[in-house]
């Protein structure tokens, strides 16, 4: 594989061609990986400061009225992004969506309570809880093995 480089002054951002003579497996994971390469950190605002969360950090991600927030240890922060948007970049990790409109990082799931018929109620670390909707049921019982 060749790798050239060409330095254009005033572009703002990068911008990645692949010329290839056939489409394969390895040019689309090429294509995959260089699409996926994102910044690590989730913008967010308290007021009008800018934070960077490390997702690693955040507990749950959920639509409140028209606003995406996120719920860390000990607070919640204003997101920009869509639900939708966070569910495909934080995809392959431990964040799931448990219901149409929450995502839960079950790297902090501490408890399942699974005593209300037909519903799970998730226990995380920061004392917060989330439901699985029955929508949801199925994926999340296999992500858990249960």
């Amino acid at each position: 594989m060749d790798v050239e480089i060409r330095l254009e002054p005033g572009r703002a951002a990068p911008k990645v061609l692949i010329l290839t003579g056939e489409m394969n497996e390895t040019v689309a994971e090429l294509a995959r990986r260089l699409s996926a390469v994102e910044s690590r950190f989730l913008a967010g605002r308290r007021g009008d400061e800018v934070l960077l969360l490390d997702p690693a950090q955040v507990r749950r991600i959920y639509a409140q009225g028209q606003q995406v927030l996120a719920r860390t240890e000990g607070e919640t922060v204003l997101l920009k992004n869509r639900l939708y948007e966070l569910e495909e970049r934080l995809a392959g990790g431990p964040f799931l969506r448990v219901s149409h409109g929450e995502l839960v990082n079950f790297d902090h799931v501490r408890s399942l309570d699974l005593s209300m018929a037909g519903t799970i109620s998730l226990r995380l670390d920061n004392g917060d809880a989330a439901f699985v909707s029955r929508r949801n049921m199925g994926r999340i019982k296999s992500y858990l093995g249960i």
